[in-house]
């Protein structure tokens, strides 16, 4: 297909190119989301996202060249997780998914989701408010005990005040956005203490995913040095993941990513095949248990 034509009809990405890289086979992008109006959003929703649909994401996963990819429930459908389920449906095997839910959730509710091929739950901070600190621990021991894991969203200010409580989790952490680690200088920031004593307990993941949340420039060239410490010291506990279709960009009326640029990126500053290998193929399959085949 001409490489023009496919750039052309690209949704929420300003990419200007094709990728320099070639991603090793099985490559996974841990974070994206679904947005179809097909399923009402919550009444609390106030961004009015438009479509970004299963076909739409299939273009921009043929464009940067992976095959794994895990659907993040968007705070716009709170623990409405049906728009999510049937994208699950239309992905197949290549997919998992990371849904909300809340304390009234029954079992028959989580197998459902679990044979749909859901493998965790988020917790979003940052948006919604479906979910609260509250339901944090309790769930996460009940999806604990079917190797979820737990995911969450939050500010760097929001996730040391809940220090006390992340390190009580069970099981399988993750946190969004590099624990949103805020320039010009991540690293003097508490919230980079709290990741190395959460990572360094061996149950913390960390996703490299939506660099612009925090960066100045365009090219996402300030976050090499936060980046690559995350890279070479915890290569075992690192993720990528496009955040496509970059709601909060879309809802904020700012200009698209060039997300072959940013993966580039990331890509050249893991240095080695080794680091790269895990970052987007051996993590991934680990947590997301794409090793095992679920029944749909």
């Amino acid at each position: 297909m001409n490489s023009q034509y496919l750039l052309a009809r690209l949704k929420y990405s300003h990419i200007s190119s094709l990728p320099d890289i070639v991603l090793p086979e099985n490559s996974c992008d841990c974070h994206h989301h679904i947005f179809d109006r097909r399923f009402p959003y919550s009444p609390d929703d106030r961004r009015n996202l438009p479509d970004a649909t299963v076909d739409n994401y299939l273009q921009f996963k043929e464009h940067l060249g992976f095959k794994r990819h895990v659907v993040v429930q968007p705070s716009s459908y709170d623990t409405d997780n049906r728009c999510m389920l049937e994208a699950l449906r239309r992905f197949g095997d290549a997919a998992r998914g990371e849904a909300v839910i809340t304390y009234d959730v029954k079992d028959a509710e989580l197998d459902a989701l679990g044979q749909a091929g859901v493998t965790g739950i988020r917790f979003n901070f940052g948006a919604g408010s479906a979910t609260t600190p509250e339901m944090l621990l309790p769930l996460a021991h009940r999806v604990a005990e079917r190797g979820w894991h737990i995911q969450i969203h939050a500010t760097a200010e929001r996730l040391c005040a809940l220090r006390p409580v992340l390190l009580q989790v069970p099981g399988n952490l993750v946190i969004d956005h590099f624990f949103r680690l805020p320039q010009p200088q991540p690293m003097l920031h508490p919230a980079w203490r709290l990741a190395w004593e959460l990572i360094e307990r061996g149950q913390c993941w960390v996703k490299l995913s939506a660099l612009y949340h925090q960066s100045a420039h365009e090219d996402v060239s300030d976050m090499s040095a936060l980046i690559k410490s995350f890279l070479q010291e915890a290569t075992e506990r690192v993720l990528w993941g496009s955040d496509w279709p970059h709601p909060n960009l879309i809802s904020a009326n700012k200009k698209m990513p060039d997300d072959a640029l940013i993966l580039s990126k990331i890509y050249h500053w893991a240095g080695n095949e080794q680091v790269r290998h895990k970052l987007f193929v051996a993590n991934p399959a680990e947590l997301y248990r794409f090793n095992q085949s679920i029944a749909r």
